[in-house]
């Protein structure tokens, strides 16, 4: 009965049975950098229309839990919760000359450590953002679109407010095709 109550802080990938030490403290340092980070919008430095201009917040996931198979998955779903929501909460601050602004965030499904919040200025800028996304120049290049997204809730267990758009990108790497590929996940305001 004691090991049912303490399940979630039980590793879920590896065969050891050993408790991660310090989840708790390092879910509230992670919640306190973000919240302290991210408190109000920026204000972009150039005021032209045609500005493509962006900001964005680099999370990283090692720095508050160590990437190994003893960190249990409801790490990983606390972090994706933590900046989804952090998305939605700078969402509802923009103000009517903010309405313009694109905010998101990205996330690997495989590797939490280059996840990022962007907010971009202008739709000029998201388009310029797309742009250099799907460049050839990339290596990993070009992305398919996965058709699946509403699956992202219910495999990740995380909940995506209503008003947010979910976009999923894969690479088209043929070479190898049996490995796994990552997934690269977008969601806020996309348009």
């Amino acid at each position: 009965m004691e090991e049912n109550y303490n399940m979630n802080q039980w590793t879920h990938n590896s065969y050891s049975k050993k408790k991660v030490r310090g989840l708790g403290r390092r879910y509230r340092a992670f919640s306190k950098y973000i919240d302290e980070q991210l408190d109000s919008l920026p204000t972009p430095d150039n005021i032209d229309p045609y500005y493509t201009g962006y900001t964005s917040l680099h999370l990283s996931f090692a720095m508050f839990f160590t990437d190994s198979k003893k960190v249990p998955s409801n790490a990983k779903k606390f972090f994706v919760q933590k900046i989804i929501n952090r998305v939605q909460y700078l969402l509802d601050l923009r103000t009517k000359e903010q309405k313009e602004y694109r905010i998101f965030c990205i996330f690997n499904s495989s590797d939490l450590e280059g996840s990022s919040i962007l907010i971009l200025f202008t739709k000029k800028g998201m388009e310029s953002f797309y742009q250099g996304f799907f460049s050839t120049e990339i290596e990993e290049a070009p992305y398919i679109h996965l058709h699946h997204t509403q699956n992202l809730e219910a495999e990740w267990g995380i909940n995506i407010s209503e008003g947010s758009s979910v976009k999923g990108y894969k690479p088209c790497n043929t070479d190898y095709e049996d490995e796994v590929q990552d997934e690269i996940w977008f969601i806020g305001r996309l348009d």
